[in-house]
């Protein structure tokens, strides 16, 4: 039933952002624009997504460094299998078929390699803020609606950084306040979070090194900023040339929209960030749409083949990634040891 309702809003978001997106469109001049692109840009585009990718595996090795050390040979197969599902698969289940692949390849704890991926969407949360609200102090005209959410990017940045801090420097403050709690839920539950705690706390310590906290933000900021690059090269196709600050705006209001439950592919809430992002800087919103179009595809297409690729060479099955993502799903069942 749970997944049903996920399902019915996730359907429903994929369907309220492609409304936006498409009203007052005219959809010939759509098809038009897309189809006379200027695909000059795919190469570049396409050696940047590489980066892209090489460098978040080689950040996921820093965040899992409490937990063993792994090369970014290591780590592609299961993060690219896991994103290429992201793609196809409802729910984001890609997440929890990443964490079960590298569990059982390394011998690690489902949950301890849940946790790290905890502590990458915290990372990027920060990262993502601090682009968001440099670009919105870079371009002054933008719209007061853009305005209001710098100040929820800089309350944000600051409730992070100090629920960051409280973990690294204060580990074992939250374990009372913790313990506490789960007596009040079902002891399967209280269980749950006792493990979680500990286990995050575990991948927290990455980030007791200064060195290696500043190096994670960094990767983490020039992970959005490699981001801003593709939506860059993706506007230019069917805009020209568009101030960067624009484009960091861009790719802040779409961090924001695929955070949504939607559609596999993010399909949708893409399309309603850039036509929402681009229009008020004299964008049309066809050649909005057509950028969004190509920002998607050009993700979509080399991720899932490059998924598929390593999905085929490790022997898997669709009914394999089903029973590694309830498995993931069902971790942990009993304390560390």
């Amino acid at each position: 039933m749970k997944q049903l309702v996920h399902l019915a809003v996730a359907g429903s978001v994929t369907a309220l952002t492609l409304i936006y997106s498409l009203w007052g469109a005219d959809l010939r001049s759509f098809g038009q624009t897309l189809i006379g692109g200027n695909l000059l840009v795919l190469p570049p585009y396409l050696m940047v997504l590489g980066v892209f990718f090489v460098s978040n595996a080689h950040r996921w090795g820093l965040v899992l460094r409490p937990f063993g050390r792994f090369t970014v040979q290591e780590l592609l197969p299961s993060m690219m299998i896991g994103f290429a599902a992201n793609n196809v698969l409802p729910l984001r289940l890609g997440e929890l078929i990443r964490a079960d692949l590298l569990a059982r390849d390394a011998g690690l704890s489902r949950s301890g390699v849940m946790m790290s991926l905890a502590l990458e969407r915290l990372l990027d949360l920060i990262g993502i803020l601090v682009v968001y609200a440099a670009a919105l102090a870079l371009v002054p005209t933008a719209p007061a609606g853009f305005r209001a959410l710098a100040w929820f990017a800089s309350i944000a940045i600051m409730g992070l950084g100090a629920v960051l801090a409280m973990f690294v420097l204060l580990p074992r403050r939250l374990d009372t306040p913790t313990r506490s709690l789960s007596s009040w839920v079902p002891s399967a539950i209280g269980r749950r979070c006792v493990i979680y705690l500990e286990q995050f706390r575990q991948g927290l310590c990455a980030v007791r090194n200064p060195a290696t906290a500043a190096l994670l933000i960094l990767y983490s900021i020039g992970r959005w900023l490699l981001a801003v690059v593709l939506a860059w090269l993706a506007i230019y196709a069917y805009a020209g040339v568009v101030p960067v600050p624009i484009v960091m705006l861009t790719i802040g209001v779409t961090a924001f929209a695929v955070a949504l439950p939607s559609a596999p592919g993010f399909v949708g809430p893409i399309q309603a960030a850039f036509v929402f992002a681009l229009t008020p800087f004299g964008i049309d919103q066809e050649a909005a749409l057509a950028a969004s179009v190509l920002f998607l595809l050009g993700h979509w297409i080399p991720v899932t083949a490059f998924g598929a690729i390593f999905f085929v060479g490790r022997h898997l099955t669709f009914r394999k990634l089903a029973a590694c993502a309830e498995a993931a799903a069902d971790a942990p069942t009993a304390p560390p040891a």
